[in-house]
């Protein structure tokens, strides 16, 4: 597993291709695989997911109650009064964008909350999203996939891991989105168990699946 620097990565005299070189000597079918930044690599799949139209409005609405001092306040006055599961939103940092799937969570634990509080300030249609149905789904879905990738975020860290085990774990991982996959063309929901809960689901598997 490299860093990217040119002293190891060098096409002529880098570490990889001397031992590249040194290994075709010895077998010249032996092959071998080169690993740059598995837990980048992981955050990238973000991208690939393409769930910034769930995300952003839960960011904005976030930066929206938690960026302006009195609606914070206001806030947790709120959920105080209304003895919610919880007592505040968690902030974001696009710096850590794995933090996302512990806001996008929160903040579907607390929707019903948020509506009201958004009503009570008369900015409700600031949000039309929490309203419409298929982003409700979409939200759904984005707090349950971010979890599972939390999970393997977590199991890509820490000191001492050889570089095989987290190899294991990525292909673990492939080997578990195959398995949603193939549940959710039969209509079935068992490891999302957020989606799970609402009636329009069903409609939307095509999409969660690819």
């Amino acid at each position: 597993m490299t860093n990217g620097s040119p002293n190891l990565t060098g096409k002529n005299v880098g570490l990889l291709k001397r031992i590249q070189d040194r290994v075709k000597e010895e077998n010249h079918e032996q092959e071998i695989i080169f690993l740059h930044c598995i837990i980048h690599q992981e955050a990238l799949c973000k991208s690939v997911l393409q769930l910034d139209h769930a995300v952003k409005p839960v960011v904005k609405l976030v930066n929206f109650i938690r960026a302006r001092g009195l609606h914070h306040r206001q806030f947790i006055q709120f959920l105080e009064e209304t003895h919610a599961d919880h007592q505040d939103l968690l902030y974001h940092s696009n710096v850590r964008w794995l933090s996302l799937g512990k806001v996008c969570q929160r903040v579907w634990e607390l929707k019903q909350e948020i509506i009201s509080f958004l009503e009570l300030l008369k900015k409700a249609d600031d949000f039309p999203e929490l309203s419409d149905t298929d982003w409700l789904c979409d939200l759904a879905f984005t707090v349950d996939i971010l979890t599972y990738m939390n999970e393997l975020n977590m199991k890509l860290q820490g000191e001492d891991q050889f570089v095989h085990d987290m190899y294991t774990n990525i292909r673990a991982f492939k080997n578990k989105l195959t398995l949603f996959s193939k549940q959710m063309s039969n209509k079935s929901f068992t490891h999302f168990s957020t989606l799970a809960t609402l009636k329009e689901a069903p409609r939307h598997t095509k999409k969660y699946r690819k």
